[in-house]
């Protein structure tokens, strides 16, 4: 009989012969019999007729989810008596189990079954198999690392397709579980970039990408649901990317541009994810943009201190973006004949921040980096300009400021350029609005001349033609 031996904490327990039973903690087998044993392929055939005699795909998933647990305690205990060839007949026989258990989910799925109970245990299974995995990893020699890496590679899929499905019923456990997931991956990430290892950094980034599509993708498909959670923690995420880029430059140029383009990535897929929001809450979705613009202003705000110009003129670019992301939120909540009322208070109280924090940044950075953050001020008191019109036409300024509140420490030759510059744009922008539609000519339909030579030649009636030898009538 097989003793369980505690691996780590969770929320499950797994049974015996299909049955998943639920608990405080997730348990794995004792290896018992390993693939180094003369008798293994007994336990091979009793397992093959186990699998005969379980019937229904929710019953063989649940089974093989129990099975994938002996084969990661398999694996582990043949490592630690340095027996690779064996680890790696567990890990594949892990691999080949993993797919079935998930398959047979998503077919039991198909019929119309509730399959919440089973893609949990395979999401919370597959994240504590991947932390033994990576542990295994550290152990083995070069020669049975690819098995390793392999068996860790599914774990991390089957992980995002157990999500996925699981979002399908209950999508908030579905996000707890992925931005947990998310979490740890950053957690290691740090890890491997303290013992500056740039493969192990790599590897982790790889599956942080993984988890991260999936995130996003729930918070877009389940946009009542799950949209605002899903914005509001990427911001977090992009922080946390801020300092593994900060600590990765200690490592290699390589790794930080790797870091940096999955930080763009990250951006990109929060404005998705708010875009989604904006068509059922875009007072919500205006309100946590102007929260990520001002993140990438701090990160701005930082890297002055610091006196990383190029760093500055970069998060000052996405502070840009994500300001005038705003604007299409506005054209979304309008287009949907929603009340813009609260947006553009939103926008014109956010004001006073930004510019704040922006003249914090113009008085630190260079001359040279001055020009980059007076167009960032621009930015900031040109949404306020047109929030501050539309809250007018409203009578509904409350507490937002008519007078953009650029600081004192801003220079008044600075400030009177960023007046007139955003008063030339506004003007142009009211009189493109105010210009009547061109009516478009049609074209008219060119006279073709045939030549002389291409003209038809008139045909002769029956009557008009003689015939040799004929008399005419």
């Amino acid at each position: 009989m097989r003793k369980p031996f505690l691996i780590i904490n969770s929320i499950l327990v797994f049974g015996i012969l299909g049955g998943v039973i639920f608990a405080q903690e997730i348990e794995l087998p004792d290896p018992g019999l390993t693939p180094d044993s003369p008798f293994y392929f007994l336990e091979v055939i009793a397992e093959a007729i186990g699998d005969f005699f379980t019937f229904g795909d929710l019953k063989k998933a649940e089974r093989y989810i129990k099975l994938v647990a002996e084969r990661v305690a398999e694996a582990k205990a043949v490592i630690d008596k340095g027996k690779t060839k064996a680890a790696q007949t567990a890990i594949e026989r892990y691999q080949a189990q993993l797919e079935k258990a998930l398959v047979r989910a998503e077919k039991a799925r198909m019929k119309g079954l509730s399959i919440s109970e089973i893609t949990e245990a395979v999401a919370e299974a597959t994240a504590k198999h991947l932390s033994v995995l990576e542990e295994v990893l550290e152990r083995v020699p070069e020669q049975a690392k690819p098995a390793v890496l392999r068996a860790r590679e599914v774990s991390v899929i089957g992980q995002a397709r157990a999500l996925e499905n699981l979002s399908k019923e209950r999508p908030e456990r579905a996000a707890t579980l992925n931005l947990q997931a998310i979490q740890e991956r950053l957690e290691k990430a740090r890890k491997e970039a303290a013992e500056l290892d740039e493969e192990g950094i790599e590897r982790v980034l790889a599956d942080f990408s993984v988890f991260c599509a999936s995130f996003e993708k729930m918070g877009k498909e389940k946009k009542t649901v799950l949209a605002s959670l899903v914005s509001e923690n990427i911001i977090e995420q992009i922080k946390d990317l801020d300092e593994l880029e900060d600590e990765a430059e200690n490592i290699s140029p390589e790794v930080a541009e790797r870091i940096e383009e999955i930080k763009k990535s990250a951006i990109n897929g929060q404005i998705d994810v708010l875009r989604s929001l904006a068509s059922v809450d875009p007072e919500k979705a205006i309100e946590i943009n102007l929260k990520a613009a001002e993140a990438r202003l701090h990160r701005a705000k930082a890297k002055a201190e610091e006196g990383e110009t190029e760093e500055v003129e970069e998060a000052i670019t996405e502070f840009e973006n994500q300001y005038k992301f705003g604007e299409e939120i506005s054209e979304i909540a309008k287009g949907l004949g929603k009340d813009t009322t609260t947006i553009e208070q939103l926008v014109g109280k956010a004001t006073s921040i930004h510019l704040e924090v922006l003249a914090d940044v113009y008085e630190k950075v260079p001359e040279k980096a001055k020009e980059a953050i007076e167009k960032a001020i621009e930015v900031s008191v040109k949404g306020h300009e047109k929030a501050v019109e539309a809250l007018k036409k409203k009578e509904a300024l409350d507490e937002v400021p008519e007078e953009p509140p650029i600081p004192e420490v801003v220079p008044e030759v600075v400030k009177e350029r960023v007046r007139e510059k955003v008063k030339k744009e506004l003007e142009k922008e009211k009189k493109e609005l105010e210009m009547p539609e061109r009516e478009i000519p049609k074209p008219e339909k060119p006279e073709i001349k045939i030549p002389e030579t291409e003209k038809e030649t008139p045909v002769e009636t029956p009557e008009e033609i003689e015939t040799p030898g004929m008399p005419r009538m």
